[in-house]
This record gives structure tokens, C-alpha cells and sequence, in this order.
């Protein structure tokens, strides 16, 4: 077994404090980070280049679960919606569905909501739905679907209950699948002319005596996979072959989403949840919801684009 490296960050790069961050994605064009709050249906956006005194936030009509640039557009970008894909627009923030998914189940549309996602290198967007926040009793009723450059919706991974981490092994042949509950993280033989996904396998799997549950990825040009630890403070380095090479933890308790930014694409940006009033968290957690960077010795792979329509 390889030797755990430790990282410990001890400060947030943006000291905000979201309900639900999430999705964050660094846009090359602009320089700009940008990440969600799912609960309070916000997007939020740092120039690197000005820093934190940069920060804007943008209020939407409907939740948004993960975000992604679309080829050929600079005005507007795709999101995964509460109701489906859609388009935001930069500047107001108008959401305007493309392809809602269930349009013919409308008990389904308002139990569900988009969580996490990525687009793949054919263009097409990928994302996961869940129960929503006023579901009770959490039910394995999500789906992973696939929007082509087409328009076309696939359902690929059926019968989901927290969809989360998604990303490809530089050389295109295994997707990587993120099923908090089962506190695990799965392979598949991706097949990137198709999409197609076969030989589900499991890829690495939480130990039973550590806190939290994984939560969102990204996956650096090694090949390296970087999950966060939901309820664990931390996120994991994982390598190839599913082994822990490190451990970087952080002063906050909910950590969600991983991603690559940086004009040369070697920091980590790391979203973080807040907590409910009354909930007991570790000691030295208090930056619920901030978000961090970690300066990790690594690049992460150009984010792909959605393909025009």
C-alpha cells in the first residue's frame, strides 16, 4: 500500500455561507469560479483574478444541482434543473427549461430535483435526480440521465437514491459514479463514441469505521480521482487502482463538491454544506458552507462543453 499523505487547510478562500453548495466549475473563458446553492437556489461567482471582493450572487427561480458551459456561447450556460435541463442566463439569471424529464409524471416532476453531473467528451450532459427537500423517507427513485447534443434524453443509471461524483479516466474508457448512500464509488466500461456503460464494478468503498458518506469528484490528468467526505471533513486522493494516496482535511464538516480551476487548472476548489441549528459538529468545523482551495500538486483536465444545439 502506497503512504497517505496528509494535507490540513485551516482557512476558506470565500468565507461565505451557503445552505447547499455545490457544482463548483471554473470557467477558462473568464477566469471566473462559480458554484451553487441548491437550497437556496442561487449561483455564485468569483473572478480569480480579483478575488474574493469579487463575489456576486444570482437568485433563480428553481433549484440548480450542477452547471456547464455550452460550445459557442458566452451568454448563457446549461444547468440541471429542479424539473430538468435548462438554460441560464448569465446576466438575469432567467432559467428557460430545454428538456424537462418528467413531463408526464407531475406527481414525479415535484418529488424530484437535480443533484450532481458532468458533461462528457462527446458533448453530452450527464446528471443524476433525487428525491427533493420536502420528500420524506428517501426513496431509490432517481435517475442518472444523459442529454445528447440532440436533445435526446437517455436514462443510464436507474433506481438512485443521491446521485452525486461523475467524471472519466483520461483515457476515456471508465466512468466513474458516485451512490452516496452505499458510501461507494463505481466503475463502468464507458464507451465514449456511443455513451454506452457496461461491467458495473465497485471502485472504492468508504471503510465502515470512517464518518460521512462520499459525495462529489474530479479527476485530475493522472488519472487520480478526488472525492469529497460528506459529514467527514475531508477529501480523499484517491489513485487508478482505488487506494488512498491522501487525506486533506478542511474546517468544515459538509464537504461536497471537488473541482479544478486556475489558469493552469492546479488548484482544487472544494464547495461545503451548512449545518441545521442544533446540529453537533466536530470540533474546529465552524466555516459551514465556505469555500476552499487546496493547492494539491496536481492538474486537472480542461471541463468539457455541452455540444451546440
Amino acid at each position: 500500500m502506497p503512504e497517505i499523505e496528509t494535507l490540513t487547510i485551516t482557512a476558506p478562500y470565500l468565507p461565505v455561507a451557503c445552505a447547499l453548495g455545490e457544482g463548483p466549475f471554473y470557467e477558462e473563458d473568464t477566469d471566473v469560479l462559480r458554484f451553487v446553492d441548491i437550497i437556496r437556489k442561487e449561483v455564485h461567482s468569483v473572478s480569480l483574478a480579483a478575488g474574493p471582493a469579487s463575489h456576486k450572487v444570482v437568485v433563480l427561480e428553481d433549484s440548480v444541482g450542477i452547471t456547464a458551459d455550452i460550445d459557442g456561447r458566452t451568454d448563457e450556460y446549461i444547468v440541471a434543473a429542479k424539473y430538468g435541463f435548462a438554460t441560464l442566463r448569465r446576466d438575469t439569471g432567467e432559467l428557460t427549461y430545454v428538456k424537462k424529464v418528467y413531463e408526464d409524471e407531475p406527481e414525479m416532476a415535484e418529488r424530484m430535483r437535480f443533484n450532481d453531473g458532468a458533461v462528457d467528451s462527446r458533448g453530452r450532459f450527464w446528471a443524476g435526480s433525487m428525491n427533493d427537500f420536502h420528500v420524506k423517507n428517501l426513496q431509490a427513485e432517481g435517475c442518472v440521465f444523459r442529454l445528447d447534443p440532440d436533445m435526446t434524453l437517455h436514462r443510464m443509471i436507474e433506481d438512485v437514491s443521491i446521485p452525486n461524483g461523475m467524471g472519466w479516466s483520461p483515457d476515456d474508457k471508465t466512468m466513474y459514479f458516485t451512490d452516496s448512500p452505499s458510501r461507494g464509488i463505481y466503475a463502468y466500461d464507458y464507451d465514449s463514441p456511443t455513451g454506452a456503460l457496461s461491467n458495473r464494478r465497485v471502485f472504492f468503498q468508504l471503510a465502515a469505521d470512517e464518518p460521512g458518506v462520499l459525495d462529489g469528484c474530479t479527476i485530475d490528468t493522472d488519472g487520480n480521482l478526488w472525492t469529497a467526505v460528506h459529514e467527514g471533513s475531508r477529501i480523499l486522493k484517491l489513485s487508478p487502482q482505488g487506494e488512498v494516496l491522501a487525506h486533506v482535511t478542511m474546517p468544515a464538516w459538509k464537504i461536497t463538491c471537488p473541482a479544478f480551476g486556475g489558469r493552469d487548472l492546479d488548484i482544487i476548489f472544494v464547495t461545503t454544506a451548512g449545518v441545521d441549528d442544533g446540529e453537533e459538529t466536530p470540533e474546529g468545523s465552524g466555516h459551514h458552507g465556505a469555500v476552499f482551495q487546496i493547492k494539491a500538486g496536481a492538474k486537472g483536465a480542461r471541463s468539457n462543453k455541452f455540444g451546440a444545439f
